[in-house]
Order: structure tokens, then sequence, then C-alpha cells
């Protein structure tokens, strides 16, 4: 019982797989390619949530619709699933995220007067921007689902590629203050929700997922609304949550009226993790 509960040691310098944003993916056209096929075949990309309107409780996306491409339809949770008396086995398969297939994102809305900085056209403009610098392990027990666990997980945030390299370089530079502070890590994960019982190939899983958030050295406890299935021996988890930049000690953007960004804004997280890539750290861990 107590390796199915280890904690397990992921995320080496928040995405150790170096490949930054959604224009960026690997140099090898042939490698680029097949990782688009992989993230078409199992996840909505968060770019394609571009936002079109302010931010509000309408506005906002929602994991279920991210995960539209992934086929599963029989949702489970808790209370739909439930199978009194479910024991834990032994039958525990040990994931690590593939960046190059993963991918997270900030949704946010920003306003721009005439003549902004950034050369964008004046009014509502919403922004998004990528990176697939992800790394991190997960346990899922196939036995019971309920006790699968979920490892550090580390995001190269300087990284964050948007449609405007301007943008990006503000980010980095002013506001984020990602050059300075790289890393994001979601930390103390617990998975609430999960059915208890045997997992069945291509069963769509509806849970959240709460932890400890550190974005520019500040720390905060976060709830993310999730969906996970696995597909073609893929474990794929969107998750999402609503932040406000003001709570995690960032200057919210407002430059002389030319721009300013609305405080809230959308964290889109696509895991794609596969067995045989655990890091050695969690698989002796979980042996003990």
């Amino acid at each position: 019982m107590e390796r199915q509960r280890a904690q397990f040691v992921g995320f080496v310098a928040l995405i150790a797989v170096a490949v930054s944003g959604v224009n960026l993916f690997s140099p090898a056209v042939s490698a680029s390619a097949a990782s688009v096929v992989a993230q078409s075949n199992l996840y909505k990309s968060c770019v394609n949530y571009k936002l079109t309107a302010p931010l509000d409780s309408q506005a906002t996306v929602s994991a279920t619709e991210v995960t539209t491409l992934a086929g599963p339809t029989q949702a489970a949770t808790m209370s739909a699933t439930t199978q009194a008396g479910a024991s834990s086995g032994d039958n525990i398969a040990f994931m690590s995220i593939v960046g190059a297939d993963s991918e997270a994102c900030y949704v946010a809305s920003e306003t721009f007067l005439q003549n902004n900085m950034m050369q964008l056209p004046a009014g509502f403009n919403g922004a998004v921007g990528v990176t697939k610098t992800i790394s991190g392990d997960i346990a899922l027990d196939r036995t019971n689902v309920a006790n699968s666990q979920i490892g550090d997980i580390t995001i190269n945030i300087s990284e964050f590629k948007s449609d405007n390299d301007r943008r990006d370089g503000f980010i980095r530079q002013r506001f984020l203050e990602s050059n300075k502070y790289p890393f994001a890590t979601l930390t103390n994960s617990t998975a609430i929700g999960l059915p208890s019982g045997a997992y069945q190939d291509g069963q769509l899983l509806k849970f959240q997922i709460k932890g400890t958030l550190t974005v520019h050295n500040t720390k905060r406890d976060t709830v993310f609304d999730a969906t996970g299935f696995i597909k073609d021996g893929s474990l794929v988890v969107t998750a999402i949550t609503t932040l406000k930049m003001s709570e995690m000690g960032v200057t919210v953007p407002d430059i002389g009226g030319l721009l300013k960004v609305d405080d809230s804004m959308d964290i889109v997280v696509n895991i794609v993790a596969r067995e045989g890539q655990a890091s050695a750290t969690a698989a002796a861990t979980a042996a003990k």
C-alpha cells in the first residue's frame, strides 16, 4: 500500500525537453509532423481557444471541450462508478510526461489603443502562450484507479510562445519575469473524485487535481478541473484552472493605457504520459 502512495520526483528542471511554443516543435520536419499528428489525435490544443470576447464565466475553456477529439464518450465519476470493496492491486503503470506531445498554456484577454507598442489592431485581443517543456511522473493503479498518484510537475514558463514576439519579451522581462523565475511547479498533488475499481480502456474520467502551484516565487493552493483517459497506450489528462495574476505576485500589464490585460487568465495543461519513460527515481521509490 505504501508504494502506491509514494511521491514521485519529477519535472527535473521543469520540462527538460526543450521545445518552446506552438511554432517551435522540433527541428526535424518529420519529428514535428509526428508530434502534431499525435497531438491532434489525443486532445484539442489550447491554441484553438484563442478568445474572441473578454474573459468571463462564459468565455473560459472547459476541460470537457478541450478533450472532445479524444473519442471516449462514457464519463466516470466517483458517484457513477464507485465499486464497494475495491482493493488496491499490483497492476500499476508508471508513466512519464512526454514533453513533445504535451503543452501548457495561458489564455488571456488584452485591450489595445491605437499605435500600441505591439503594433496590433486597437480593441480587444485574445492571447494564447504555449510551452511544451513539461516533465513529471504519474502512477496509474489500473486495479483501483482511486489510488493513482501524481508526482511533482514542472513547466518551463520562460518558453511561453504566443503569436507576438514583443508580447513574449514583455512577459519574460517585465510582468511574469520568467527570465528570473523560469519554472512553474505543481507539488503535493492529490487527485479528487477518481473512481474506485478497475480502469477500462477508453473510459473518460472527470476529476479534480488539488496541489500547490508555485509561479513567480509565489505559492498558492490551486484546484484544476480535469479529464483523463487512456488511448493507444497514452494517458491523456487535460487540467484547467483560472488564476488572477495579482494573486501570484505578478504585475498586471497596464502600459499607459496603450495595453491593458485582464487580471484573470485560464491556465490549460494538456498532458500526454506513457509507460517505459518513467524516471528511475519513481520506480525505485515505488519498489520500497
